[in-house]
């Protein structure tokens, strides 16, 4: 799990998104123009505020509006105009806790216009969330979410609101549907939406949720690291054997997450035991060349397993010819699958799809799992990812052979 966690700690949360001042821009109503409007007393240094606001000046619209604030016997429209123009101008000048104030006023003064007050609550969200008003910012934005359902950017201020409240599982489920909505219209979600969701399942110590947030991770930003992750995710399974060890050890070497010298030396001397030194010996061979198996200490004892690979490849590629001819005759398909297996592990991947195929065909095969798999293996290796995806998914249910056979269609895509 540190592997997790170390994937999310570079998480960057965005500060409540950016605010479209343009659509805040508050309009003068005087005495005169249709009702509700505001009076000569206090429209004066508001019409002096909206003159300097023109021009950009910030200080000069600002002192004319706290003039205006210092008018007695105001009406409420007249305290909401003065707070629209006051909101405004404190945006602008960076005061986003003095934004939010001012608006926040607006929104509870019963003076909004129904149609602009959606557009409040989504300020008044950013603003609280700019200034790490994190109650106020889920308040906010539950509200607008629930005028407007379904906005992926609020859903995320939300789930990072809840986050920084340290309230994760509703930061893992303010996400997810912003995250499900971007991938259905045909998207790919933010990356640090997906570690978002991941970080907040990992402090749930929820593993199906971390274990489906690397896969989205794996599907749209294949780096890597996350596929380690989701792979050392899938190596805790505790109904792990050593034909499973073995597959997710071949999904490590293909996707670049094999990295430690102990990992080659273990998928070396699985593939001994499973009966394929080919692969053995491409994986020991590697080992060396990436100059983890040649240290000192255990060079000598990696050389021999390396020997020994070589030797009983020799000794199966002398007679592979032979046992594909009487695996064709067996009335049972496992030894076809054997040769199959064997065939893959030497790169013959038209003999092996071939091998492959007759022997799933056939049944009484031990690991129809892994042979599916392997099939699927050795039309991807020859660039045939359609056929890849077919026989990866024939693997059904939830087991851990299908988990793994789920991630190597992830690959293949």
């Amino acid at each position: 799990m540190r592997a997790v966690r170390a994937l999310t700690l570079g998480i960057s949360l965005a500060l409540g998104g950016g605010l479209a001042t343009a659509a805040l821009l508050p309009t003068l109503v005087l005495a005169g123009e249709p009702a509700p409007s505001i009076g000569p007393k206090v429209g004066k240094p508001m019409k002096a505020a909206q003159d300097a606001m023109k021009a950009k000046n910030w200080a000069e619209a600002l002192a004319k509006v706290k003039e205006a604030q210092a008018i007695e016997g105001k009406t409420p429209f007249e305290e909401y105009q003065i707070n629209e123009f006051l909101g405004f101008i404190l945006i602008n000048q960076k005061d986003y806790a003095g934004a939010a104030a001012a608006f926040e006023k607006n929104i509870n003064s019963g003076q909004v216009p129904a149609a602009e007050l959606n557009n409040k609550l989504k300020t008044v969200a950013q603003l609280t969330f700019q200034t790490k008003q994190y109650p106020k910012a889920i308040d906010y934005t539950g509200r607008y979410l629930k005028a407007v359902p379904g906005e992926a950017d609020m859903q995320i201020l939300l789930a990072q609101a809840y986050y920084l409240q340290k309230n994760y599982k509703g930061a893992a489920e303010a996400a997810m549907p912003a995250i499900v909505a971007t991938e259905r219209a045909g998207k790919k979600p933010d990356e640090n939406w997906l570690l978002l969701m991941m970080r907040s399942n990992y402090e749930l110590n929820d593993n199906g949720g971390i274990q489906t947030s690397l896969e989205k991770l794996v599907r749209h930003y294949p780096k890597p690291d996350y596929w380690d992750g989701l792979l050392a995710t899938m190596a805790k399974t505790g109904d792990r054997n050593d034909r499973l060890t073995l597959g997710i050890y071949r999904l490590r070497l293909e996707t670049g997450t094999l990295k430690r010298a102990d990992d080659y030396v273990e998928m070396g001397q699985l593939a001994i035991d499973a009966g394929v030194p080919g692969e053995a010996q491409q994986v020991v061979e590697a080992g060396f060349a990436n100059k983890l198996l040649d240290v000192p200490e255990s060079k000598a004892r990696n050389e021999r397993l390396l020997a020994s690979a070589k030797k009983l490849a020799d000794e199966d590629k002398a007679t592979i010819a032979n046992e594909a001819k009487a695996a064709q005759s067996a009335a049972s398909g496992q030894a076809d699958v054997g040769v199959g297996q064997a065939y893959l592990s030497y790169g013959q991947y038209d003999q092996a799809i071939e091998a492959l195929e007759r022997g799933i065909k056939k049944g009484g095969v031990k690991l129809p799992e892994e042979a599916q798999i392997s099939l699927g293996i050795a039309y991807l290796k020859k660039g045939q990812k359609a056929q890849a995806q077919t026989a990866f998914k024939a693997v059904t249910g939830d087991s851990p052979w299908a988990r793994l056979a789920g991630l190597w269609a992830l690959r293949a895509s």
